[in-house]
């Protein structure tokens, strides 16, 4: 017998390890115990739901509700595997209802924590407390307690060190924790939601009328305002939500939030449906912004596909797929023709996203203009009725034509074309280095087509791509600078203030060392707005809050990365696009001179920041080769 265990390789796991491994399955981080625990609440009714952490949950997580509580009984059985109220029969599980159904969740938390439950149903007087260490009863008890229930999580994967290795910083969890926590305020508008982080209170919202109404509560008034709403009742299908009017599309997919029956989910058919029903509207690179809830019978999805309930599987994908990208379709048209033409036939004004876009020029007064934009000095002169004028050729010696200093080339909205007018704008300064003004390797004869300097050198013609050019420059200089702790720094008369969202106030928090160290001070300014009083003098004020909300995108993605000096690099490269001299800005000639000056100094290889070529050459012999060809 002793011999024949010897012998054994497969063996039943004790106890013990089976809930660490199914924990595993379902406690992946911080971020899931608040979902799972938020997602009980809501099944047992609560209208009041207050999570509080500590340390991104690390230390501390606290879920309390005003639900329907339980009785000692049900106490002891909802921290059994496999134990629930919401389920009995197969039948059961083709037709679910509730956010939670495996019996899992509590089970599975209390293998890898010390876990504190209160609990009290409405028709008792007492309440019943129950203490589990790492998945074993401590105790189990009456106490005084209100309807509803509280349960308490420290010390999470005590007894589970390789996981506890895998967890983020601070900053990164609390951001999982905020992203899970807005979805289901969003899925459940009706319903009241608080976080507290290390005493703070970080998010506070009363019952909301509607979806719209809680999108205002969560993102502003201006965000809300970008959005259309759709909406659609058939016996299969009902849908109602809010996207992106077509003109107001993005370029990341981050404010993007899908419910089916009240379940925040991930559906790629429905996203496929949503993207096709914008048909031209949207490109390649632009995504847009949609808080969409849809109502099917509950036997036409299957939610039992992912250990987080995270994604479903449609019965009928095909049908939903057809239904929603026709009527989406049609409703984007609809509504477009009204924005166009729905004001005696006139176009409206450009509806602007606040969280991204900077005004027009033409917007701004001029006393504000001249003493924002420090980087350039318009000519004063009077003119004529103005014409537009869009040159190919320009010699060194030619007077510049250029667009509104104040237009950004990298937005979150989609970009669009810059226009060029015939006010003439002088570059004051490139922000480069005071070196050498003249090349040696290049004699340059001028520029043409916008934004390409036409120069020769021994062994031929040479193109150069100003933008991408001074890009390049600027992030060396910037980098430079930053590396050396040598930034110069210009400071705001009038604070930008800057309203951000829930989670965009924690990444800026954790951006703030960062920040400051490249010559930015950021302010707490009341509820979730910020104050920017300091900025580098590479960058012109007006395009300091796109560089800001370029980097709360790219933080975003912080946590998938694994090099640490990954936004460090991000930030000098948001600045040098941000700080580039527009595609179709024309440089007079000492400015064309110092462009190829400097980039001949640096030396560096032929590739701009996002990896394209800076120039291109044409050899003697492979021109004199084009010439000789016969057609």
């Amino acid at each position: 017998m002793t011999s024949s265990f010897l012998n054994q390789k497969v063996r039943i796991l004790p106890e013990s390890l089976i809930n660490k491994i199914a924990a595993g399955e379902v406690v992946e981080r911080p971020a899931s115990v608040v979902k799972e625990l938020v997602e009980n609440a809501l099944d047992a009714g609560a209208t009041l739901i207050q999570v509080t952490v500590k340390n991104g949950g690390k230390d501390l997580i606290q879920v309390l509700d005003n639900g329907c509580g339980m009785n000692e009984t049900d106490a002891r059985f909802a921290v059994e595997r496999h134990a629930t109220s919401k389920i009995y029969s197969d039948e059961d599980l083709f037709r679910i209802g509730t956010l939670g159904f495996r019996g899992e969740a509590l089970a599975s938390i209390a293998a890898v924590s010390r876990f504190e439950l209160l609990t009290c149903p409405d028709d008792q007087e007492s309440g019943t407390r129950l203490l589990m260490q790492g998945g074993q009863l401590d105790e189990i008890g009456k106490v005084g307690f209100p309807q509803g229930t509280r349960i308490k999580i420290e010390r999470l994967f005590f007894n589970t060190p390789a996981r506890l290795k895998f967890l983020k910083t601070t900053t990164t969890e609390l951001q999982r924790i905020q992203q899970g926590f807005t979805n289901q305020a969003l899925a459940y508008p009706q319903r009241q939601f608080k976080l507290v982080h290390n005493k703070q209170l970080l998010l506070s919202l009363g019952p909301a009328s509607s979806l719209e109404e809680r999108i205002f509560q969560l993102f502003g008034e201006e965000f809300r305002d970008s959005l259309q709403e759709v909406s659609h009742r058939e016996n299969y299908l009902n849908y109602q939500g809010w996207l992106s009017i077509p003109e107001k599309v993005r370029t990341s997919k981050r404010w993007q939030y899908l419910f089916v029956n009240d379940r925040p989910v991930r559906c790629p058919a429905v996203q496929r449906a949503i993207y096709q029903g914008y048909g031209n509207f949207l490109s390649k690179s632009q995504h847009p912004a949609f808080f969409l809830s849809l109502h099917l019978d509950p036997g036409e999805l299957d939610v039992n596909v992912h250990p987080a309930k995270t994604e479903i599987r449609l019965r009928n994908s095909q049908v939903v797929h057809t239904i929603l990208q026709d009527q989406l379709s049609r409703s984007f048209k609809q509504q477009t023709k009204l924005r166009l033409f729905g004001r005696e036939g006139q176009l409206p004004r450009p509806i602007r996203d606040p969280q991204t876009e900077l005004p027009l020029a033409n917007e701004i007064p001029l006393q504000q203009q001249v003493r924002e934009q420090s980087s350039v000095r318009r000519v004063a002169k009077e003119r004529p009725a103005r014409t537009k004028h869009n040159p190919t050729f320009s010699t060194p010696e030619a007077t510049p034509v250029a667009t509104t200093a104040t237009s950004s080339p990298k937005q979150e909205e989609a970009p669009t074309k810059a226009e060029t007018t015939d006010d003439p704008i002088i570059l004051d300064n490139l922000h480069l280095w005071t070196i050498s003004t003249t090349p040696t390797r290049w004699q340059l004869h001028g520029q043409v087509l916008g934004c390409y300097l036409l120069a020769t050198d021994a062994d031929g013609l040479v193109l150069f791509h100003s933008r991408r050019v001074h890009e390049r420059l600027l992030y060396e200089r910037y980098r430079s600078d930053f590396l050396a702790e040598n930034i110069e720094i210009s400071e705001r008369s009038t604070p930008l203030l800057l309203h951000l969202a829930p989670q965009e106030a924690t990444l800026l928090v954790g951006l703030e060392a960062l920040m400051r160290q490249g010559g930015f001070i950021l302010e707490p300014f009341g509820g979730k707005t910020f104050a920017l009083r300091q900025q580098p003098q590479l960058l012109a004020w007006s395009q300091a809050e796109a560089l800001l909300r370029e980097m709360l995108n790219r933080s975003a993605l912080f946590g998938k990365r694994s090099r640490p000096d990954s936004l460090k690099q991000d930030l000098w490269t948001v600045l040098a696009t941000q700080a580039a001299l527009l595609e179709t800005q024309l440089l007079t000639a000492s400015d064309q001179q110092l462009l190829l000056a400097q980039l001949e100094q640096l030396d560096f290889d032929n590739r701009s920041l996002d990896g394209s070529p800076l120039w291109f050459s044409l050899t003697t012999v492979e021109l004199e080769r084009k010439f000789r060809q016969r057609f």
